[in-house]
């Protein structure tokens, strides 16, 4: 996989003019032709991109996962400048 399907998602994810700048798994792999949308989401987050998953029960009774990007928690800033990768990644989730 190259680096430009992961930065054109967090592109995606960024754009402040766009109604949703969210979407599910199932929309990234439409979208972006990928098909392990969360191995490329935790790419990006060891990279310090802040990106939350939110997960949603629909009317259905499906639970779907949401992502999106945000500002980092205090937490997360704190484990990234200790080198506490994982343990920053976690907090996203």
């Amino acid at each position: 996989m190259t680096e430009s399907v992961r930065y054109r998602m967090l592109d995606y994810l960024a754009n402040e003019n766009a109604v949703h700048n969210t979407f599910t798994a199932a929309q990234a792999r439409a979208r972006f032709r990928i098909e392990n949308v969360s191995s490329q989401i935790h790419k990006l987050r060891t990279e310090g991109f802040s990106i939350y998953t939110n997960r949603k029960t629909l009317a259905d009774g499906r639970k779907i996962q949401v992502y999106r990007l945000g500002s980092p928690s205090k937490q997360y800033l704190k484990n990234m400048k200790a080198g506490r990768v994982a343990e920053a990644v976690a907090c996203l989730s």
